[in-house]
């Protein structure tokens, strides 16, 4: 039993931090999680999503078409313990905190004469600001990282047990149902590791293991075929075509400008220096080294609200001299295991750098696996280093020094995350529309009309989310068409109403019950206020009866 004690106390820690007040923190429920929840639930009333769509292997949801396999993780959740905050993030906490556990085991296999590296980067990973912040929320980027570090456990399983093969091809086959990173990602690290272990995996090739190898790639090939055809459909291509570097016509534009800088601007020479080709290249190549800036790993993390903590980068600064010691140690390349790491590394923000927000913490997730994994070898390094020195006395002191400023960087990460997240960025996670719903349930009957600022995203999934309004009025609501950024909502459900407020012409309206945001209005007709965790005025309600 004491031998398991340091990792049992490590997932116990994983396992507070992602999980306690996981109702309450991150402040609020996004749109993104509240579709989620909404349609499982829906599923569990119907058997159909929200537009009417019978167990679907893609949600239609906001016309962002959402992969499907967060939305099936999180049914049981829904069905046993009904529609709420807790059942919607609680899958990706309990797999955040098995993330940690096969970090260890991971590279306890990857490096087996290394004993305390394991336990490194399992600490490292259970108190990660990037791990932690997609952990505690409804983020499917979690679950495809999970599976990521599961196929790849399995597979080293399966060099000495060919029966592991199976749980080498079906985590990484679920990954591609989960998040669109994972479809670039997990298919390039299973390349690499037939390349640089095929004689090992050749050698499974005889007798009863070939049987086995043969079955888990017929299974994972058919498990991959119906994500293979609706990657080919134009919902498939949807949510790319939005966000994707090409929905930024900023480097076209840039290219043109350029060219009519020359005397002649059709001239091969200048249609061959200044195109769009280059542009869009150079706008890639910028937006794939950001994900390695010193500045967003360590300093100020991501710029979208959602996905940072103020004041935090996406890890610790205390971990800038052990990451580049990390980083020394792995360019040495003199193992597989070594190149294993650095590649995938350098492939975790590829997706992530195809479209036009970057560095992008959300869709570069994976990351957090191999720079963990950096920065706890540069850590073992530097130990092992001193380990060798004469003078003794220079372990303790550096050891004590670490675990001195390792706490004081996790107690400022705490107390930034559960003290000043939800006060200064309370409409990252759309806070209030729980408070909304609740004086909806008590005085909205009073009211024909009800008209809710849609200064927030889509507000009209958080409502039927937080009333659990069924799912037959839902799924006969049309969405409005597309916007610039390839998302739809829905206006109108029941005797709500979704858009900005124009308070000179909706105050005219009879019987009704307006909810503004930051729109303005007049404060003398307020009759309720929605207040957000610093105490500032966030939905103001007024009546027109």
């Amino acid at each position: 039993m004491k031998k398991f004690l340091p990792i049992l106390l490590i997932l116990i820690l994983a396992a507070l931090l992602r999980i306690v007040a996981l109702d309450k923190l991150p402040a609020g429920l996004n749109a993104d999680e509240a579709a989620i929840g909404y349609n499982v639930w829906s599923l569990v009333q119907t058997g159909k999503d929200e537009h009417g769509a019978s167990w679907p292997l893609v949600f239609q949801s906001f016309d962002d078409y959402k992969l499907p396999g967060y939305f099936y993780l999180v049914l049981p959740f829904v069905k046993l313990f009904g529609m709420n905050i807790w059942t919607v993030r609680l899958p990706s906490a309990i797999l955040g905190v098995g993330s940690v556990l096969l970090i260890y085991l991971l590279i306890k296999i990857l490096f087996p004469k290394n004993k305390i590296f394991p336990y490194f980067s399992a600490l490292l990973l259970a108190v990660s600001p990037w791990h932690l912040q997609f952990s505690r929320g409804g983020w499917e980027v979690n679950v495809a990282t999970f599976c990521i570090l599961l196929g790849l456990w399995g597979f080293f399983k399966a060099l000495t047990n060919p029966k592991y093969y199976f749980l080498f091809v079906l985590p990484l086959v679920y990954s591609l149902y989960t998040y669109p990173t994972a479809r670039i990602v997990s298919p390039l690290l299973v390349l690499f590791l037939i390349f640089i272990y095929r004689n090992q995996v050749f050698s499974n090739f005889t007798g009863k293991k070939l049987k086995i190898v043969l079955a888990a790639i017929l299974v994972g090939i058919a498990l991959s075929l119906p994500m293979a055809v609706q990657l080919l459909s134009k919902s498939g291509q949807a949510r790319f075509s939005g966000v994707s570097l090409f929905a930024d016509t900023g480097p076209y534009w840039q290219a043109l400008e350029l060219r009519r800088a020359h005397p002649d601007e059709n001239s091969l020479y200048v249609r061959t220096i200044h195109n769009q080709y280059l542009s869009y290249g150079l706008r890639f190549v910028q937006n794939y080294l950001s994900h390695y800036s010193p500045r967003f790993l360590f300093v100020t993390g991501d710029e979208i609200a959602r996905s940072k903590v103020p004041g935090v980068g996406q890890t610790y600064i205390l971990l800038i001299p052990f990451y580049f010691l990390g980083l020394l140690w792995l360019l040495k390349l003199d193992s597989k295991e070594k190149k294993l790491i650095l590649f995938w590394f350098l492939i975790a923000p590829l997706a992530a750098s195809m479209t036009f927000q970057s560095p992008h913490a959300l869709r570069a997730q994976n990351m957090v696996i191999p720079l963990t994994i950096i920065s706890a070898a540069g850590l073992f390094v530097a130990i092992d280093f001193l380990k060798k020195l004469r003078h003794m006395w220079l372990l303790p002191v550096f050891s004590s020094i670490i675990i001195l400023l390792g706490l004081y960087s996790v107690s400022r990460y705490l107390h930034q995350y559960y003290v000043h997240y939800p006060q200064e960025l309370p409409y990252a996670w759309q806070y209030g529309f729980d408070q909304i719903a609740d004086y909806v349930k008590t005085n909205g009957d009073q009211y024909d009309h009800i008209l809710i600022s849609d200064r927030y995203d889509q507000p009209y999934i958080l409502m039927a989310f937080f009333l659990k309004i069924p799912p037959a009025t839902l799924q006969n609501e049309a969405m409005t068409p597309r916007d610039k950024f390839g998302f739809s909502t829905v206006r109108q459900l029941g005797k709500f109403e979704f858009r900005a407020i124009n308070y000179a012409e909706d105050k005219k309206l009879p019987n009704t019950l307006i909810i503004s945001a930051d729109e303005s209005v007049d404060d003398q007709s307020v009759i309720h206020i929605v207040y957000d965790p610093a105490g500032k005025p966030l939905f103001k309600f007024i009546s027109t009866k």
